[in-house]
């Protein structure tokens, strides 16, 4: 880059030019700590660059002991910056198409996470925890949860698709930059003379401290402000941008602190001082090159992505509660059904008739492989219901008994052979039925020789003793094969219920 006190001939052949655009530069001491800034307006030398416009360059000095390198520094750092932030909102792109493909998976394993502590609730709590377990999906999860993260994962895509068209390509180069020729005219030294005070104020507000808060930033942006309204004034183009662009970033920094609820406000707004200033500093030192930090974004975006699904395989397990963890057969892999008890060591899968599969007993804190990997199934091992309903064997208006059979599981794996919980209940309640009608009728035949034939008293003696005759069923039950086979215990005293039909 040549410095000369006229402008050449080349160069006013390209003052002349329609397409040149005029970039001026002027140097001024108004940078934290003494330094000196470049003021220019960095928006036109954007434009220059991405769009490999033609340049017509003044420095607006008496003379040039070295401020042409710095011009030179600042149109290189420009070139530089343009790149990394695009190549930057390229590695965000990648990253966010990434996170798109991984959404589902984690979204999964977050919804498995959720369900175990929802069967707690009464109610509606079995049924809730089946459907979010499942995600209502039979592939581990992943059919709802692919459409649970289909909002975020087209609000992401579409915004890196805007942060890349946001960011224009730097079509110059820096040894393009360089071969320009620069022209010194019309010494802006009565504007600095003017303006010296207000320079030293600007000045001693960005020292110190490299990051400064919200009040501090205001008053900057006031101070820029009477800058601004001063180069117009003198005809000082370049400060006069670079006065402006400043202005409104202080403003934009110190804006006041947002309320969070009535009372509670967030921390108040900071601003690091280079940052804002690094495009008019030459001397500033430049950020990490692009592919440190490209790899650096991926690195911890996958990471922290990592760690949340890790994290969603913990739980815990209280002493009433048992869980089946099933291996998904869309991604198995070895050591997929293995389980950490956390403080206890590594157990690996059990074989069984349902499949491999692991039996966990609490209480503990345990981790296993998240949904979609694993298919988590709860099971209570206390107060298990099995409703049964019979018509009761009178000659009167029909009635019905409505026993409410309550059962502990003694035997884990016993009971994991008839298949999920709910089937188990409805398998159990089915053997109760048929024992009960069997036993029910028996006792009323019982009943009617006992009092020759009398119905009415028979029935009446039948509703009067239905609360010893069903712990007598129960005790009966307890020695049934067919019932201790499947690991479990009747509790005594069942409620029941006599309504007519």
């Amino acid at each position: 880059m040549q410095a000369n006190d006229s402008i050449p001939g080349n160069a006013t052949a390209q003052r002349e030019d329609p397409a040149a655009v005029p970039l001026e530069y002027v140097p001024i001491p108004a940078g934290p700590n003494g330094s000196t800034l470049i003021a220019h307006d960095r928006h036109r030398l954007v434009q220059v660059i991405a769009r490999a416009l033609v340049p017509a360059r003044t420095l607006r000095v008496e003379s040039l002991p070295h401020d042409s390198d710095m011009v030179l520094r600042i149109e290189a750092k420009a070139v530089r910056r343009l790149r990394r932030l695009r190549r930057h909102a390229r590695a965000r792109q990648f990253a966010y198409l990434i996170t798109t493909l991984g959404l589902p998976f984690l979204v999964a394993a977050l919804l498995g996470l959720v369900s175990l502590p929802i069967r707690n609730v009464p109610a509606v709590g079995e049924a809730v925890a089946a459907f979010i377990g499942s995600s209502g999906g039979s592939l581990g999860g992943l059919p709802l949860a692919a459409v649970i993260a289909l909002l975020p994962s087209v609000w992401l895509i579409r915004r890196a698709h805007r942060r890349v068209t946001a960011r224009p390509a730097a079509r110059g180069s820096e040894q393009t930059l360089q071969v320009a020729e620069l022209a010194v005219q019309e010494d802006a030294s009565q504007f600095l003379t003017a303006a010296d005070g207000l320079l030293a104020d600007i000045g001693s507000l960005m020292s110190g401290r490299p990051r400064i808060d919200g009040q501090r930033a205001l008053r900057l942006a006031v101070r820029f402000d009477r800058l601004k309204r001063m180069a117009a004034h003198y005809n000082v183009v370049a400060v006069q941008a670079f006065a402006a662009d400043m202005a409104a970033q202080f403003r934009h920094a110190g804006r006041p602190s947002r309320r969070l609820i009535p009372g509670l406000y967030a921390k108040r707004n900071s601003v690091h001082v280079s940052t804002i200033t690094r495009p008019y500093d030459p001397d500033s030192p430049s950020r990490a090159p692009t592919f440190v930090t490209v790899p650096a974004i991926l690195l911890l975006g996958a990471l922290a992505a990592g760690v949340t699904f890790l994290s969603a395989g913990v739980f815990r397990l209280s002493a009433d509660d048992a869980l089946v963890l099933l291996q998904n057969e869309a991604v198995v892999f070895p050591g997929s059904a293995g389980v950490l008890a956390l403080g206890k060591g590594f157990d690996q899968p059990s074989d069984s008739g349902v499949g491999t599969l692991s039996l966990l007993e609490g209480p503990g804190l345990f981790w296993s492989w998240p949904q979609p990997v694993t298919d988590r199934r709860l099971i209570n091992l206390t107060d298990r219901a099995a409703p049964v309903t019979l018509i009761l064997p009178t000659e009167a208006e029909p009635e019905d008994l409505v026993v409410n059979f309550q059962y502990d599981v003694t035997d884990v794996t016993a009971f994991i052979r008839l298949g999920v919980p709910e089937f188990a209940d409805q398998f159990i309640a089915a053997i109760l039925h048929e024992g009960l009608t069997q036993l029910l009728a028996t006792w009323r035949d019982s009943l009617v020789t006992e009092f020759e034939g009398d119905s009415a008293r028979a029935n009446q003696e039948l509703q009067e003793g239905m609360d010893q005759f069903l712990d007598d069923f129960i005790d009966i039950a307890n020695q049934n094969v067919r019932l201790t086979g499947l690991g479990i215990i009747l509790k005594p005293q069942p409620n029941f219920s006599i309504q007519r039909t």
